[in-house]
Formats: C-alpha cells, sequence, structure tokens
C-alpha cells in the first residue's frame, strides 16, 4: 500500500562537471548566515545566490533568484532525477572532544498539523521573506529539520542497510563530513515510508518555513527527518547577551535575582573556564545560569531556582525560567535588550571587550523537552535550541510547481 504521508520525490541537484567543488557550493541555512557575501565570493554557484539572495540591476532580489535558479536549470548546472527515491544524509562531527554521526533522510511529507508538530513561535518578518522567495521560486532551497521517534531504530536499520548510491560525500567548513546518497531499491524505499507513515514529527528547525507552507497552500514538502534517540541529535545552548538601555550596577541585578535565587561567585580563569562554567550548570539537579559582567570579569555568578514540582513543560523548561521568569520578569528586560549566541567562549570575550553589559549562561534544551512542548501545542521562549550541526543548503532542492 502507498505510503498518504511520506513519499519519495525527484530531486533537483548540483551536476558536479559543471561546478567542480559541491563543498564550495553549499552554504547554511539562512537564519544562521551573519555575511552572505563570503559564500558569494566562494563559487559562483553558490546556493547562497538562491538562499540568501541580493538585488541587481534594478530587479528585485526573489526575480533574480528566479532568473538565477532558471538558468541553473537550462544551462544544466542543476539536474532533475530522473527517478523518485529518498535521500538519505549523514554528518560526522566532534563537539566537545566526542565524536558524533547523525544519519537521517530526505522525503516529501504531506502538510498535517495532527502529525507535524512545532515548538517555536515564528517572526512575521522571517516569514514574509521566505514566503516571497519560496513563492517565486516554486522550490524550497532549504529544508524543514524534523526528529521522530524509533526507540528500536527500526529506520536507521533501514537507512544503513540500503541500497544507495553516493551523491556527495565532502568535508565542509567546519570540518564536518557529509555524505549524501539516493535510495535505489523500490521496496527500501516502501518500507521506509511505511515506517516513518505511523510516526509524528517534531520540528527542530524551519518553522517559518513550515508556517509559510501551509500559507502557500503546498500539499507536500521536503523534511530532513532524524531519529530523537540518536545520538547524533545535539542540541545547543542559546546563550542570552544583555545590552542595557538604560545603565544599571552589577549590584543592583545581584540584589533582585537573591530575592528569588541562591547565587555562588566562583572565579573564572583559563582557557576552559567557559566549559567548565557549562558544566557546572548543565549537570545541576535544579535550574542553574551562569551570569558575566563587564564589573567583574574575574568571576563567573552561578545561580539556582528550584525546578517547580508541579506545573506543566513550559514552568519546568529550564530556559523559560530564565527568559521569561528572571530576565524579563525579575530583571525587567526587555526584549529589544536581549540578544543570543551559541558560542559561550565568543559570550565571555564579547563581555571583557565591552561589546555587552551582561551574559547569562545556560544549559542545553532536551530532546524531551522539545517532545513535550510540541505534544502539548506550546511554544517555547525565542531562540531555545540550537541543533547542530545544520543541514546544508544546496544538497537538494525541491520544486514544487
Amino acid at each position: 500500500m502507498a505510503s498518504s504521508y511520506t513519499k519519495p520525490f525527484k530531486g533537483i541537484f548540483y551536476n558536479k562537471e559543471k561546478i567542480g567543488d559541491i563543498a564550495s557550493c553549499v552554504c547554511p541555512p539562512y537564519d544562521v548566515i551573519s555575511d552572505s557575501q563570503v559564500y558569494y565570493k566562494r563559487n559562483l554557484f553558490n546556493a547562497i545566490r538562491l538562499e540568501l539572495p541580493d538585488p541587481e540591476a534594478g530587479i528585485d532580489k526573489y526575480i533574480n533568484a528566479r532568473l538565477t535558479f532558471d538558468e541553473w536549470l537550462q544551462s544544466k548546472v542543476l539536474l532533475t532525477d530522473p527517478t523518485e527515491t529518498i535521500y538519505i544524509y549523514e554528518q560526522e562531527f566532534v563537539i566537545g572532544g566526542v565524536p558524533h554521526l547523525r544519519r537521517g533522510f530526505i522525503a516529501l511529507n504531506k502538510l498535517d498539523k495532527e502529525r507535524i508538530l512545532t515548538h517555536e513561535q515564528t517572526r512575521s518578518k522571517a516569514k514574509e521573506d521566505r514566503e516571497k522567495l519560496i513563492a517565486s521560486l516554486k522550490t524550497f532551497t532549504s529544508l524543514v529539520f524534523g526528529l521522530y521517534e524509533d526507540r528500536n531504530f527500526e529506520i536507521e536499520e533501514v537507512l544503513q542497510k540500503s541500497k544507495k548510491e553516493t551523491l556527495y560525500d565532502f568535508i565542509d567548513e567546519q570540518h564536518i563530513k557529509n555524505r549524501f546518497y539516493r535510495m535505489s531499491d523500490q521496496k527500501e524505499i516502501g518500507r521506509l515510508t511505511s515506517l516513518m507513515d505511523e510516526r509524528k514529527i517534531y520540528v527542530a528547525d524551519g518553522h517559518h518555513r513550515l508556517d509559510v507552507s501551509y500559507r502557500l497552500n503546498i500539499p507536500d514538502i521536503p523534511v530532513y527527518l532524524t531519529n530523537m534517540y540518536s545520538e547524533g541529535v545535539v542540541i545547543l545552548p542559546y546563550h542570552r547577551m544583555i545590552t542595557f538601555e538604560t545603565p544599571r550596577a552589577l549590584e543592583q541585578t545581584l540584589n533582585l535575582l537573591q530575592a528569588h535565587v541562591e547565587v555562588q561567585r566562583i572565579p573564572l580563569d583559563g582557557p576552559q573556564s567557559a566549559k567548565r562554567v557549562l558544566h557546572i550548570i548543565a549537570s545541576s539537579y535544579e535550574s542553574a545560569f551562569g551570569l558575566y559582567s563587564t564589573e567583574d570579569t574575574g568571576n563567573v555568578y552561578i545561580f539556582s531556582a528550584r525546578l517547580p514540582r508541579d506545573g506543566g513543560p513550559l514552568e519546568r523548561l529550564k530556559v523559560n525560567i530564565l527568559h521569561s521568569g528572571l530576565l524579563k520578569g525579575v530583571l525587567g528586560f526587555k526584549e529589544e535588550e536581549i540578544s543570543f549566541t551559541q558560542d559561550a567562549d565568543e559570550l565571555l570575550q564579547s563581555v571583557r571587550e565591552k561589546k555587552v553589559d551582561l551574559a547569562f549562561l545556560l544549559p542545553p534544551t532536551t530532546t524531551k523537552e522539545v517532545k513535550e512542548v510540541a505534544d502539548n501545542g506550546l511554544y517555547m521562549p525565542p531562540k531555545s535550541t540550537f541543533f547542530y550541526p545544520k543541514i546544508s543548503t544546496g544538497l537538494i532542492y525541491y520544486k514544487y510547481a
């Protein structure tokens, strides 16, 4: 019986005879790119020209992206797969000295709000941008990233053992090994889609692309899927940086906190200082965070808040306790004063260089917490999860019309 939810498709991918090195043609998803010109200069055919297009000679940037895409198709820089298939994507990476392998697959999935569950609210400006781009191209340049439940690793076994053809094998700019395949056995594709049909999808990244897909009435969209129980699923925290609108003393901040939480000062020294602080707050049974100030760069302040025994997933969510409860509630910071980074070393350096006034370090959100929030139809605060590594843009495109 054919799958009703998860399906193979004819992807569009680069012609290796035309582009040279695929590593020079991929880029990160649009929302984590700080300098797009790096990728513009890297290769004439870099995916940045479709993912984050620039206007040119009076041509609107979205139209420019469409003209570029059409030209690449006509000149056979991009090729359409002659056969409907499913694509397997493996990433090998090291984080904190520990090697990881994340194995997933890319297939079309029917839009269904009962099956595809979200945990993050979307922002109107980003939605408007993605809607204009996707509608102009009639194509997905980057993917929704989803998690599925499979404690028995049945799907991963199909992926690992399946007959497949290697499309790409390269090391990217972050020293991540990327392997990209197309499945070649129709029975194995059928087995995979049948297994996936039974499961919900928990969106990790790509909430804006998903929301736009509903708005454009696109029936099926390409989703990268991986098992939430895999050791290759890594979530990094988004740390908070504060830039004061109105100056305030560190003593004032500490006094406000101490009325609600226990605060401990520990020396901050040595190249491993950020790693040590993160280990302390991540291993705490309570809800623990770190505070670092331009007024006292020799110390970090660890503060702990008791996790509520009662209450729902959001009340127990550590990033929500900090962001909504302490930063906005107790300390009274405005959203405009708060910015984000997932790089703890960069965060501490920004404080030392007085680029920001305060830094708050967080433990990572877990996949269990993502699942609980999504299952209950709730939303986490902005920038609650940073799934690492990101899915490279440019490995595969999907033209829906």
